[in-house]
């Protein structure tokens, strides 16, 4: 009964090659997804190239803005924008399904081609059986690999580290940039008003003219 399938080999290849692309492309969502999980809970010592990205991409935002970023958006945009290959990672289970009902159509279109050939239906019961077991992997796939839920805990953990970890070491290193500019110019002050009244007021006349060129 089986030996219909080796006698078809393209049809039943099409069928089981859209199978296998539609697992794969779930099976590199989910590692890739499962790596950057497991990263994220260190966030500060990372090396994955996207986690340390999205610190980067962040803290530029911040510095740019000079206040809070809204932390939800800025992981929603940046997990949208990991590709893949040029595909964007989120697109890949979108892409898994298509694959998936192409191999059901393929077995359909089989299955009409073999009856119109004159096969029996019992002749061609292997390929409900292929189509019916490919879908039973395609969900069992789907199920174990459970690529939402994998997209849920990252975008919370990457929330979580820049709102409560990250956002506060960039304030505090503002702080402190601020704190040693004002020491800097205190210190330049005191040194100023050491000079002699000549060099003082030349330093003051070079600083004037400084100020009537920046803002000309």
């Amino acid at each position: 009964m089986f030996t219909i399938l080796s006698d078809h080999i393209i049809l039943t290849g099409l069928i089981l090659l859209f199978l296998l692309f539609s697992i794969v492309c779930q099976v590199i969502s989910a590692v890739i997804y499962q790596s950057m999980i497991y990263q994220s809970d260190n966030m500060s010592s990372t090396e994955n190239k996207l986690l340390k990205q999205c610190k980067q991409k962040y803290a530029s935002y911040y510095k740019l803005n000079g206040k809070m970023v809204n932390t939800s958006v800025f992981v929603d945009k940046f997990l949208h924008k990991i590709r893949i290959g040029g595909i964007s990672l989120s697109r890949f289970s979108h892409i898994s399904g298509q694959m998936m009902m192409l191999s059901v159509l393929s077995t359909g279109i089989s299955i009409c081609y073999l009856l119109a050939e004159g096969n029996t239906l019992f002749q061609i019961m292997p390929y409900y059986l292929v189509s019916i077991l490919g879908l039973y992997l395609y969900f069992s796939v789907s199920g174990f690999f459970n690529i939402q839920e994998k997209n849920s805990i990252l975008r919370t953990n990457l929330v979580d580290y820049l709102e409560n970890h990250y956002f506060p070491r960039l304030e505090i290193e503002k702080e402190n940039a601020l704190e040693e500019g004002i020491k800097k110019r205190e210190v330049y002050a005191k040194e100023l008003l050491k000079e002699e009244p000549k060099e003082r007021d030349s330093h003051e006349e070079e600083l004037e003219n400084l100020l009537e060129e920046f803002f000309a």
